[in-house]
C-alpha cells in the first residue's frame, strides 16, 4: 500500500501520526512525506505569543527567516530519516509559513504527481483554526479530487481542532510501542523545541497508547465536520 502523510509544518507529522507512520512502516507499505511549510516564523511567531522559551532559542536568536526556514527543512529532512523514510519519499514544497493558503494551485500541482498511484492520504482536518494546517487539507482533497482518485481513502487527523467523528467513521491505531522511539525523534527537533507547547507535546508522546483518525472517502468531502 502506498501512503501519503501530508505534514502542514516540520513536527506536525510525530504529533498528528507518528506512531501509525511507524506502524505503517513495519509492516512495509511505502510510505511518503510531504513537508508543506518550512517553519521559518517559528522564532518570531513564538516571541510574539509568548512561546518562545528563551534559553533554547538564543541559538536561533539573531538569524533571519531565511536562515530559520534552512535550518527547518533540514531537522524535517534529518527527523524523516530517522523515522525511515528513503530521501526518494521525502517531499519538501518550501512553502513559507502561515502563507499556504495563498499557494493552493501550486500545492495540489505538486501534490498530484505524488498521491495520483496513493492508496491512502494522511492529512490535518478541514475546519482547522491554524491558516496551515487548513490550507494543507484543501491542498490534499482538492488533489485527490482533481485526479478522480475516488477510491483513496483520507485518515483525517485533529490538531488544532477537535475530531468529530460517528464511530463508524473513525479508527484508532495502537502505536504504545513507537511512543519512546517517538520521544526521541522529536528531540532532532531542536528550533521547534524552542516553543513551550512543543515542549509540552514531546513529554505527552511518552503516555501516548493510541492515535486517532478519521475516515473517509471523496464521497463524504463537505458532509463532515473533519472533511
Amino acid at each position: 500500500m502506498k501512503i501519503v502523510v501530508f505534514a502542514p509544518h516540520p513536527d506536525d507529522e510525530i504529533y498528528g501520526c507518528g506512531g501509525s507512520i511507524l506502524k505503517w512502516m513495519d509492516e512495509g507499505h511505502e510510505v511518503h512525506i510531504i513537508y508543506v511549510t518550512d517553519n521559518r516564523v517559528l522564532i518570531s511567531w513564538g516571541r510574539t505569543h509568548d512561546q518562545l522559551i528563551e534559553e533554547k532559542a538564543k541559538p536561533y536568536s539573531k538569524l533571519n527567516e531565511d536562515q530559520i526556514a534552512k535550518i527547518g527543512l533540514k531537522e524535517a529532512e534529518d527527523v524523516a530519516r530517522s523515522i525511515g523514510f528513503p530521501k526518494r519519499n521525502i517531499h519538501l514544497f518550501k512553502f513559507h509559513d502561515q502563507g499556504a493558503l495563498n499557494r493552493i494551485d501550486e500545492g495540489v500541482n505538486l501534490a498530484s504527481n505524488i498521491i495520483k498511484d496513493a492508496n491512502r492520504i494522511v492529512c490535518p482536518s478541514d475546519n482547522n483554526n491554524h491558516v496551515d494546517h487548513q490550507a494543507t487539507h484543501i491542498i490534499a482533497k482538492k488533489s485527490a479530487l482533481i485526479l478522480g482518485l475516488n477510491q483513496i481513502e483520507f485518515y483525517v487527523y485533529a490538531i488544532y481542532n477537535v475530531l468529530k467523528v460517528s464511530m463508524e467513521k473513525q479508527i484508532k491505531i495502537d502505536m504504545a510501542r513507537y511512543r519512546d522511539r517517538l520521544y526521541d525523534i522529536m528531540g532532532l527537533y531542536k528550533t521547534q523545541l524552542c516553543l513551550k507547547d512543543s515542549s509540552i507535546g514531546r513529554e505527552t508522546l511518552k503516555r501516548r497508547r493510541k492515535e486517532r483518525f478519521g475516515v473517509f472517502h471523496l464521497e463524504d468531502a463537505n458532509k463532515f465536520y473533519n472533511f
